[in-house]
């Protein structure tokens, strides 16, 4: 018998059973073996020009006539996932029978998946996949999730041989590689960042930004981010006289080149937009316009990532009606550039519920005051739990650890 491959931990199950000969007869016999990776072995033994039937199950396997007392089937039947104990039975026409049982391998670990844990923005990366077993012709679903964003899935049947699939790792933070076989799956992480490891963020905006901008800082800085601070105050997306925003979105994506933009803007907004006066369908569309442009220009052809956040509602005054106007155009331009890029963080559902104003509301345990004076600014402690949000969902995506 040639020498054969050995899969490690494999454990083999071999029964022989040799049938009872009648008198002048030469005896039956099966045994099976697993010391083949992926297959099942089969040796008969029988008297020569004896013919044979093997079958598993209802399911036939191999019918011979013997031509020397043993006979060899080193690949009679491929491993299954779905039946891991398997038993034959030859048979002779005149009704001798013999059996064999093999206990085969489970397939948790059948499908190999490697990929590199770490790389730079921007380069490719090979996911390699290779059945263990190394039978071939599985149907597997490569998905590729990038930090924030929704996984990008590819279809494919994995051979013999060891199948590449490209991914191009864009922006940095932690990428997602699954593969999924008709048994199980398999997942891997890999770590996207420039040389030292270190993150641009940009948070920008109008006065709303402050201080969130200064807790982002402080609370980052041991997770390696280069925080670039730049807010406009009294500036808005419909008021190009005093800033043309994106204009600047472009100047600051170009020179800052952010990995991570942070935007609170649109506090001094409500201005008409064109022949469209606030707040109705056409200013908020043309919002949006501008909103989405501004957005694309931050994601820098998908090597950034950007968080926008709604506005909390105000207490009063003609606030009350340019803020909703404002959130809706958020919600539409944020919907037209696409989850791989923006996500809207709904600074209004969670300080004003209902769009409800408050004051104060409980955060850890006690109440805090959480907007100043004037009704529409958030304060110290209302900044401080709108950073904490912002840097819980960047480590929910996978932006930082």
């Amino acid at each position: 018998m040639p020498p054969v491959r050995r899969l490690p931990g494999a454990v083999a199950l071999v029964l022989l059973l040799a049938a009872v000969p009648a008198s002048g007869q030469e005896p039956l016999s099966l045994a099976a073996t697993t010391d083949t990776t992926g297959y099942v072995g089969l040796r008969l033994h029988a008297p020569p020009g004896t013919q044979v039937t093997i079958t598993e199950g209802p399911e036939p396997v191999a019918a011979l006539t013997a031509a020397s007392a043993d006979t060899d089937l080193p690949r009679a039947v491929a491993w299954r996932c779905d039946r891991r104990v398997r038993r034959f039975v030859a048979a002779t026409p005149d009704g001798r029978t013999a059996a064999a049982e093999a206990r085969t391998p489970s397939c948790r670990k059948r499908l190999d998946v490697d990929v590199r844990s770490h790389a730079r923005p921007g380069r490719e990366v090979d996911v390699r996949l290779r059945d263990r077993w190394g039978l071939g012709d599985v149907p597997v679903s490569v998905c590729v999730a990038p930090p924030g964003g929704p996984r990008d899935c590819e279809q494919e049947r994995l051979g013999a041989d060891t199948l590449r699939v490209p991914a191009r790792v864009t922006r940095p933070g932690g990428w997602r590689v699954r593969a999924r076989a008709p048994w199980g799956v398999e997942e891997r992480r890999v770590r996207v960042a420039h040389p030292g490891g270190r993150l641009r963020l940009l948070v920008t905006g109008d006065s709303m930004i402050q201080p969130l901008d200064d807790f982002l800082r402080s609370r980052l800085r041991s997770d390696g981010l280069r925080v670039t601070s730049e807010p406009r105050i009294s500036t808005g997306i419909s008021k190009p006289s005093m800033l043309d925003w994106p204009a600047h979105a472009h100047s600051q994506a170009s020179g800052v080149r952010p990995d991570v933009t942070v935007v609170f803007l649109g506090a001094n907004d409500g201005f008409p937009m064109g022949n469209a006066p606030c707040c109705g369908d056409a200013w908020v569309e043309e919002y949006a316009r501008r909103a989405r442009g501004m957005m694309e220009t931050y994601a820098r052809d998908d090597r950034g990532r950007v968080y926008w956040l709604a506005l909390p509602a105000p207490r009063g005054g003609f606030f009350r009606t340019t803020f909703p106007a404002v959130n809706a155009a958020l919600r539409r331009a944020a919907a037209a550039a696409g989850a791989d890029d923006v996500r809207l963080i709904r600074l209004d559902r969670y300080f004003t519920p209902g769009g409800r104003y408050r004051d104060a509301m409980r955060i850890g345990g006690r109440t805090v005051r959480v907007r100043q004076a004037d009704g529409v600014h958030l304060s110290t402690a209302g900044a401080s739990a709108a950073a904490q949000l912002i840097i819980r969902t960047l480590r929910r995506e996978r932006i930082v650890r």
